[in-house]
């Protein structure tokens, strides 16, 4: 679970995640609020469920994912990866039915939101990547950017090895790799919350969707992750 800024937020996820998984990874992405706090009271409450990565500066979601991840297969022998969003927008009871898919064979599991549900800010960018993608990839999930997934042990390990960090488009990466290796993908649908009129965000819509387009042009071209 990656944190930046979400003190409002984190502390409610926490807990709810916890009736799901095993052990959960908080890492702080350099907040400047009260989260690096809430995270410490955390781990310190939960000491055999919680490891804590904490950042000194902001790094990006996308290196700070692969820095969770890579610490979820170097400390465990967990069959299956999730990674979800501090901020409030993922409901952890959906961790169950996204096991259940890993289990069945699926190797990406995607919590698919509606778009129709979605802030304009947020919709417009997931709807033209998403048109796209699917012309490239007729069995590409509906929404590509989705932080709400599950791996299988295997995908996890090529995400580490062969994906480059970043910021959001280190997770649209994550499923080019899974589709160019031809990797069984499933979807879970989600609620689509948006808490705040989604301030809670740190997606900025030009800019990050600028450069999911940007991974998305080199992809095919040069059929690269």
């Amino acid at each position: 679970m990656p944190c930046y800024n979400v003190e409002n937020y984190c502390g409610a996820v926490i807990e709810s995640v916890l009736h799901y998984a095993q052990q959960l990874i908080l890492i702080d992405d350099g907040s400047q609020d009260g989260t690096r706090r809430l995270l410490e009271a955390a781990a310190k409450n939960h000491p055999d469920n919680i490891i804590e990565i904490l950042c000194d500066t902001n790094r990006g979601k996308g290196f700070v994912l692969l820095d969770g991840m890579r610490r979820a297969l170097e400390e465990s022998c967990a069959d299956i990866i999730l990674t979800i969003d501090s901020d409030g927008q993922h409901d952890p009871s959906n961790i169950p039915a996204m096991a259940e898919k890993i289990d069945a064979g699926a190797a990406l599991v995607i919590g698919t939101r509606c778009f129709e549900l979605m802030p304009l800010r947020s919709k417009h960018g997931n709807t033209i990547i998403s048109f796209l993608l699917c012309r490239l990839y007729k069995n590409a999930p509906i929404d590509t950017q989705s932080g709400y997934r599950a791996f299988n042990r295997t995908l996890a390990k090529q995400i580490v090895d062969r994906v480059q960090g970043g910021r959001y488009e280190m997770e649209f990466r994550s499923l080019l790799l899974a589709l160019i290796t031809k990797q069984k993908i499933a979807e879970v649908p989600i609620s689509t919350v948006y808490l705040d009129g989604n301030k809670a965000s740190n997606f900025c819509r030009f800019r990050d969707t600028f450069r999911i387009l940007k991974v998305l042009w080199h992809h095919w071209r040069y059929r690269t992750v």
